[in-house]
């Protein structure tokens, strides 16, 4: 039986507690449909977050390779591998994020990470190349629109 208001017609307030934005996340989820083969480098040093998002990724079609630290990449990519989407982290083991701004020539698009928010990370981020940046988590909302554009639509 669906929750009614004291007059009988409406659902009250709080069981419209999200204003709607549960319904819009789950719309971004399914509606997404990818035309074109992308492929995304993901490299975070904590695999429990690359991982999670590689299998977000991967729900949406998404070819992913991961990596944990920014020389591994910077290898990849100097040997040739090509991404649409490159997905950098700030706080890596052996080589952090900031350090490999020779991303910048790699000719995709490359997407910062962090849980610092503040405009210094931004700055920092926004210097070494990165064309988006920003704060953790990694979820649709902020993914399924870079997707679209990397996919043409």
């Amino acid at each position: 039986m669906a929750p009614t208001s004291a007059s009988g017609d409406q659902p009250s307030d709080k069981d419209n507690w999200d204003n709607g934005r549960l319904a819009s996340k789950q719309q971004l989820l399914t509606e997404i449909v990818l035309r074109n083969k992308l492929t995304t480098l993901v490299f975070d040093g904590d695999t429990r977050c690359r991982v999670l998002e590689q299998v977000l990724l991967r729900s949406y079609g998404v070819q992913t390779q991961g990596v944990d630290n920014s020389r591994d990449a910077i290898a990849l990519i100097a040997f040739g591998a090509k991404f649409n989407l490159i997905i950098i982290k700030k706080i890596l083991p052996i080589m952090n994020g900031l350090e490999a701004d020779s991303l910048n020539g790699s000719g995709c698009k490359i997407l910062g990470v962090t849980a610092c928010s503040g405009e210094s990370e931004r700055q920092a981020f926004l210097a070494i190349g990165v064309d988006v940046f920003i704060e953790k988590p990694l979820d649709p909302e902020h993914l399924v629109p870079i997707l679209r554009e990397l996919d043409g639509e």
